[in-house]
């Protein structure tokens, strides 16, 4: 199951990666560990919200259930993300990133989790 993290880089910039969290094949299929979360937010967004460069809150999952983004991080670097993607924001500060809405409306599923959260171990996916 991918995750794209938008994390700060050493240089204040946001940047992407895409990671897997490891998991366990069971008679149920690919489990991963229970992971931290202290908080859940259902949001629902229309069509046309743009929003400027900004940092992430919190450490947040975002769960896009409908609708389409795209996300600028740093040197211009731009993707978009539709229902079923997966994205951890935590570059709560450095340059930030910007989010615009291209399908509406928007309804995702955030998930606030904790600093001791980590994707240390995770395995990094390419392209």
């Amino acid at each position: 199951m991918r995750i794209t993290r938008i994390y700060r880089g050493a240089d204040g910039v946001s940047y992407f990666e895409d990671l897997e969290p490891p998991a366990r094949e069971t008679r149920v299929g690919a489990i991963s560990a229970w992971f931290p979360a202290s908080d859940v937010l259902f949001r629902t967004v229309p069509q046309g919200l743009d929003l400027d460069w900004h940092v992430a809150n919190d450490r947040v999952l975002i769960v896009i259930l409908e609708g389409e983004i795209e996300v600028e991080v740093g040197h211009g670097v731009k993707r978009r993300f539709g229902a079923g993607a997966i994205v951890l924001a935590e570059d709560m500060d450095g340059q930030g990133h910007r989010t615009t809405d291209r399908v509406g409306p928007r309804r995702s599923i955030m998930i606030k989790v904790p600093p001791e959260f980590s994707v240390e171990g995770w395995r990094r996916v390419e392209g």
